[in-house]
């Protein structure tokens, strides 16, 4: 789906047929759509009337989206636009207009030839639609014919009402109808590249995907016609407005481009956000500033299901509105000094994210609070506000961090804050992953290897957030189907068939390994998922026993690592050997984290003895080695 979208004015308008086709609800608008248009038309209206030269040039309507389309009315074509969104604001605009007819029909516009001329409306469903906007019957009082009519003479009804009270009735046709400081909507013509035949399916189609938000209309796009459009200017500074919006067109394109880099996305966001415009993200960032993040200082929010959200197209109005403030607070500046504002404060967050990205240092400080923090949009905001200077703000990065992994867990048998050794896996999970990634980028900032960077996108796409215990746990159910039992017992028969021969146990333990080779065979041979998980636990506890390890540390940092979720399933609850080789083979082909690397290969071990097990000597510098790096930022 592609589209035409621009500004265009009402007077614009004033010449074209509208067909409201009918899987479109009928016209609902009451007393309170009607009189916040009014209101916002009248508050432009006494803008441009005290200093027309510095507000924003026209008072942008929501977006009118519409097909090209030709009926067949009493045996005539008629080619006009089919309304797939916009038709509330369509219809209560002409009403304004119809209210207003006297006063129009008096006054001289010299762009428009014919001062009687208003648009039409024809309601697919109701086939005395024309007459009705013709004849004007809703101006006879309520009608009651039909909920259409009724609610259309009823609108009329509340637009007299709001006159009368209220009067400006000049202010308001002048603010519609003039060629500059005039009422526009966002036009948006959508072309249906594979149904250009504009049949009634494919504008079904394209009605349902708009309202469940599948079609493109982004504030980014929005946000472009608002700021891009050069023939919203005067013909003296055409030359120099189309040069300087053709530049800004061209720094849009590269930011874009940039942010649709998997790798730079995704180090500031999560893999769920993924909108059609990227550069919607910076939009989004400056919106929530300008609106004073939440304080609705531009833009209020509205009532859904009993809590205040953001109403749609919350960026767009924001930009429009800021757009006009710079425009009121700066009336002697250039002609394109509010454009030129607004664009350089986009340049800025993007060039500070860029900057980030490629600093080595800051990516991984950044990306681990990125990594680790729910409020992505109040944390860069608080970053973007810092102004120190890089080495300071890296100490601030270092206190944020530091905070984030400090524990503040109590013991709830001692009502005492935990120690790291402490941690548990099951009840601390949150709190051993943070620590456990910052172990690894901490040592990948330090790695001797060349440009060595931690793979965040990697990290949130392969959901690298799970916790594997290097040495087996002995878990009261064995989860485990039979395909994946009969491999665990082939790999442990060959991991005791090594302990074996490796010698390094007790000889009078010669006996129960020969015993536990025999069951395993067996059970291979004849697999029962009642005796597998029996000998699973005896095994366990075998190895607990030969490598002297407590149960109470099985759940500590002492035997924790992080892999990918997949990496984790594959472990399978294997002995020590066992998952070294599954990780050095990594047939899932996954990123696995350098210290789940180091900690499998020994490289913590001071004196490693052996490949076998994950000794007591190895959980006790592994261990040291992660609460060093805690302590460099607790």
């Amino acid at each position: 789906m592609s589209a035409n979208l621009c500004i265009k004015p009402i007077y614009k308008l004033l010449d074209e047929n509208f067909y409201i086709p009918r899987y479109q609800r009928g016209y609902r608008w009451g007393k309170q759509e009607i009189t916040e248009l009014l209101n916002d038309l009248k508050e432009y209206c006494e803008l441009i009337s005290d200093r027309e030269n510095k507000v924003s040039k026209f008072y942008c309507l929501q977006p009118v989206v519409v097909k090209e389309k030709e009926w067949i009315k009493d045996n005539n074509s008629i080619k006009g636009w089919e309304v797939i969104d916009g038709q509330q604001r369509l219809t209560t605009l002409l009403l304004i207009l119809n209210y207003l007819e006297p006063l129009r029909k008096s006054i001289t516009f010299k762009h428009i030839l014919d001062k009687e001329k208003v648009y039409s409306l024809f309601f697919e469903t109701r086939e005395d639609s024309e007459e009705f906007f013709k004849q004007k019957k809703f101006k006879d009082g309520i009608n009651e014919d039909n909920a259409d009519y009724f609610h259309i003479s009823n609108a009329y009804d509340i637009i007299s009402n709001w006159f009368d009270d209220n009067g400006s009735n000049y202010e308001i046709l002048n603010t519609l109808l003039k060629e500059e400081y005039n009422v526009s909507v966002i036009w948006y013509e959508a072309i249906d590249e594979v149904a250009i035949n504009n049949s009634e399916k494919s504008s079904i189609e394209l009605f349902t995907r708009l309202n469940e938000g599948k079609i493109a209309l982004t504030d980014a796009e929005l946000i472009k016609a608002l700021l891009l459009q050069s023939d919203l200017y005067k013909e003296a500074d055409i030359k120099y407005v189309k040069q300087r919006l053709f530049e800004i067109a061209n720094e849009w394109d590269t930011i874009e481009a940039h942010l649709q880099d998997e790798k730079m996305w995704l180090f500031i966001n999560d893999v769920g956000a993924n909108p059609s415009s990227r550069i919607d993200y910076i939009f989004s960032l400056l919106a929530d500033e300008w609106n004073e993040y939440g304080n609705e200082k531009l833009v209020s929010y509205v009532l859904e299901n009993g809590e205040r959200v953001k109403p749609k197209h919350f960026e767009f109005i924001v930009f429009d509105k800021f757009l006009s403030t710079l425009r009121v607070n700066h009336p002697n500046e250039d002609v394109l000094f509010a454009v030129n504002t607004i664009w350089q404060k986009v340049k800025n967050i993007f060039t500070t994210i860029h900057n980030w990205y490629n600093d080595h240092t800051l990516y991984h400080y950044v990306g681990y609070l990125f990594a680790t923090e729910r409020n992505k949009q109040k944390l860069v905001l608080e970053l973007m506000q810092s102004k120190d200077d890089k080495d300071v703000f890296l100490q601030n990065l270092k206190k944020k961090i530091g905070n984030k992994i400090r524990i503040s867990k109590k013991d709830k048998e001692t009502d005492v804050v935990k120690t790291l050794n402490q941690l548990a896996y099951g009840s601390d999970n949150n709190e051993i992953i943070n620590i456990l990634l910052l172990f690894n980028i901490e040592t990948i900032i330090h790695y001797k290897k060349e440009n060595a960077r931690f793979p965040f996108h990697l990290y949130k796409k392969e959901k690298i957030t799970s916790i594997e215990h290097i040495h087996p746990q002995n878990p009261e159910e064995i989860n485990t189907d039979d395909s994946r039992a009969i491999e665990w017992i082939n790999s442990h028969i060959q991991s005791l068939n090594m302990f074996k021969n490796n010698m390094s146990f007790d000889p009078s333990e010669l006996p129960i390994i020969d015993s536990f080779l025999n069951d395993l065979e067996n059970l291979g041979k004849a697999y029962d998922k009642d005796k597998f998980t029996q000998l699973y636990s005896q095994i366990v506890d075998f190895y607990n026993t030969i490598t002297d390890f407590k149960e109470s540390e099985v759940h500590t940092l002492y035997n924790l690592a992080l892999v990918d979720k997949d990496t984790n399933s594959k472990l399978n609850n294997s002995f020590f050997d066992i998952k070294r080789t599954l990780l050095k083979d990594n047939e899932l082909n996954r990123y696995i984290p350098i210290c789940t690397e180091r900690a499998f290969g020994k490289y913590y071990t001071a004196s490693p003895k052996n490949l076998l097990f994950w000794s007591d000597e190895d959980r006790k510098d592994y261990f040291l080695a992660i609460e060093k790096i805690y302590k460099s930022f607790v």
